[in-house]
């Protein structure tokens, strides 16, 4: 049985980190911290073999942050890989270390705030901790109940200000393993693509931009689709007004093409008449000459 949270219940995703840097770029600053903060857990445990002494709860700790190193690890390699199941897998680990830091935090300080004496008496914890104190000069000059005033004093400054610290670092791992809820949740969704596109929106009309003032404007005409006036070509009488126009077009383009076949035959029974006559004139008077030339030369040889 899969539970899941009511769609009213359930966050909505983060679409970067502190609103500055990418979504990914976050995750990785985040387990970068959280790296660091673990390696504390390998020198703890150094400290731990050469004699330094501690607590169970503190050996715990240190044990735990040296295996959740490797987890960390891990989550880093899934992150860059981009891979949207293993990185669900390690926001469920970060959000479980996340608890069990906070389960040590709360112990620890109630062991600082309530069981540990704070009036400025010197604490040794292991024997090398007591050669350092006995090698150090002894400069300050107090009594017991001055040392215990002026460590209450300290301590009254100082303890708003540790318990600030704690709480913001608190509520920042909190937002970091939302932060890495969210990439996992982009990832799944496939939207993380679309979170890299620029949301700041270009002015082509500014000369630093690089873009021509005229080419945004001559590629807006070309698409642009001619306006057409109303009731002009979306009623039935236009388009009978359209065939009537046509076919009366037709007609008068018959009509003149028969007036100019009729000229041009006029034109050519004309032509041919004139020709015809201009022919037998010509034809007549060439016999009356020939006439005259035979005439005359009879008369001569008689």
């Amino acid at each position: 049985m899969k539970l899941t949270l009511k769609p009213q219940w359930r966050l909505w995703p983060l679409a970067s980190f502190l609103g500055v840097l990418d979504l990914k770029t976050g995750v990785t600053i985040a387990l970068l911290f959280a790296v660091f903060n673990k390696v504390a857990g390998v020198y703890g445990l150094i400290a731990l073999a050469v004699g330094a002494g501690g607590s169970f709860s503190q050996f715990s700790l240190y044990l735990y942050s040296l295996i959740a190193l490797f987890a960390l690890f891990y989550g880093l390699k899934a992150v860059g890989e981009e891979n949207p199941k293993n990185t669900l897998y390690f926001a469920h680990f970060f959000f479980a270390d996340h608890i069990f830091s906070t389960a040590w935090t709360v112990f620890f300080a109630v062991v600082w705030w309530f069981q540990t004496p704070h009036d400025g008496r010197t604490n040794a914890n292991s024997p090398a901790q007591l050669q350092i104190i006995a090698a150090s000069p002894d400069i300050h000059h107090l009594t017991d109940e001055e040392r215990a005033v002026a460590a209450g004093k300290i301590w009254n400054h100082e303890k708003g200000t540790a318990l600030a610290v704690i709480i913001i670092s608190w509520l920042a791992k909190i937002y970091l393993a939302i932060l890495i809820y969210s990439y996992a949740t982009h990832l799944r969704k496939g939207s993380y693509r679309s979170l890299l596109r620029p949301r700041v929106p270009v002015n082509v009309n500014d000369p630093a931009s690089g873009y021509p003032e005229d080419e945004e404007d001559e590629a807006e005409d070309f698409y642009r689709l001619p306006l057409r006036t109303p009731n002009t070509a979306n009623s039935i009488s236009s388009f009978t007004e359209f065939t009537n126009n046509g076919s009366r077009q037709q007609s008068g383009s018959k009509l003149n093409k028969n007036l100019d076949e009729v000229d041009e035959v006029l034109f050519d029974e004309d032509e041919f008449s004139h020709r015809s006559s201009s022919r037998g004139h010509s034809k007549m008077g060439t016999d009356e000459s020939s006439t005259d030339d035979e005439r005359q030369t009879l008369g001569r040889v008689r």
